[in-house]
């Protein structure tokens, strides 16, 4: 496999990962720019898909850009462009990646053709349940997304998946240091063409140990997130932790599932090197209020009692 396709789609899927839309709020003191660029890295260990025992690892080191307007955006938090803003409601364009799988590195796959890395573009439509100043922020987003499959030389559409989740985020500021917190659960859909592609087993492929089967849309396992974020100055940390169940998932029954359970780890760092002026444009919808403010307890300092003196030797 091209290791520098692999590269590019495993940066592009680390950074999304790590860096999700971090302690944006109405104040100047830890709002994004409009634009920046620097240097960051990432690495993760990860399944070669959902259900698979076998792991792999990634790390990357790399430059980076991002840009945050009023209608579209790019870089660590994803790639969107808003249609539609208004009452607590967002429509938007998004874009997400993953990474790609060698099949001869996976017992159950040996001698079938590799998994490819995707691309996913599509809409989502968010809703603001719940949002006040120092608190939890609470959001129900409705993702849709066409799914491409592509070494970059041929893209070949393996159908769409949907997974509308629930999502509580809240930020502190402790001092001069801006931390985050996302949590998000929810299921996912996905047509027979999606799940063929990484579940089927054609007749031609199929063993003693490895029967044909072929998968049917519909549903997909549940999935759970935490995202963790700090951010201090121009330098920026976000690690995650991704849990996926397949249990009662359309096909929980192939020959090539090796577990219900999968886990995906990942760190990402960031230092931000040029930056503009003017900041980023604030939005209700996809941010939330100002993050409660920390203070740091003070020392309690003893006063001796009155009249006590200090301890001394006796010459």
């Amino acid at each position: 496999m091209n290791s520098l396709y692999s590269a590019a789609l495993g940066l592009a899927a680390l950074t999304l990962a790590c860096f999700p839309a971090l302690a944006a709020d109405s104040s100047d003191a830890v709002r994004d720019p409009l634009w920046e660029a620097g240097i960051g890295g990432a690495a993760s260990i990860f399944p070669d898909y959902r259900g698979a025992e076998h792991f792999s690892t990634f790390g990357l080191l790399a430059p980076y850009a991002a840009y945050r307007g009023e209608r579209f955006r790019i870089g660590r938090e994803g790639a969107a462009a808003s249609l539609f803003e208004e009452f607590n409601t967002e429509l938007s364009l998004s874009l997400a990646t993953s990474l790609p799988g060698d099949a001869d590195d996976n017992p159950n796959r040996e001698g079938m053709p590799d998994i490819e890395g995707t691309f996913e573009i599509g809409p989502s439509l968010d809703f603001v349940l719940k949002r006040e100043p120092g608190r939890w922020v609470h959001r129900i987003r409705i993702p849709a997304r066409a799914v491409i499959a592509t070494d970059l030389q041929h893209f070949d559409a393996i159908g769409w998946l949907i997974h509308p989740n629930f999502e509580a985020s809240r930020n502190w500021l402790v001092g001069g240091t801006a931390w985050g917190l996302t949590l998000s659960i929810g299921p996912l859909f996905a047509t027979e063409k999606y799940h063929d592609y990484f579940y089927e087993v054609d007749p031609q492929f199929a063993r003693a140990n490895r029967p044909a089967f072929a998968a049917g849309g519909g549903y997909s396992g549940a999935r759970a997130n935490a995202v963790v974020t700090w951010r201090r100055g121009d330098t920026r940390i976000g690690t995650f932790l991704l849990y996926d169940n397949l249990s009662g998932a359309n096909f929980a029954d192939s020959p090539l599932i090796d577990t219900e359970h999968s886990v995906i780890l990942g760190i990402g760092i960031a230092r931000r090197i040029w930056r503009s002026e003017k900041l980023a444009p604030y939005s209700p919808v996809r941010e939330p209020p100002a993050p409660k403010t920390v203070k740091a307890a003070k020392p309690r300092v003893v006063e001796p009692a009155v009249g006590e003196e200090s301890a001394r030797p006796v010459e």
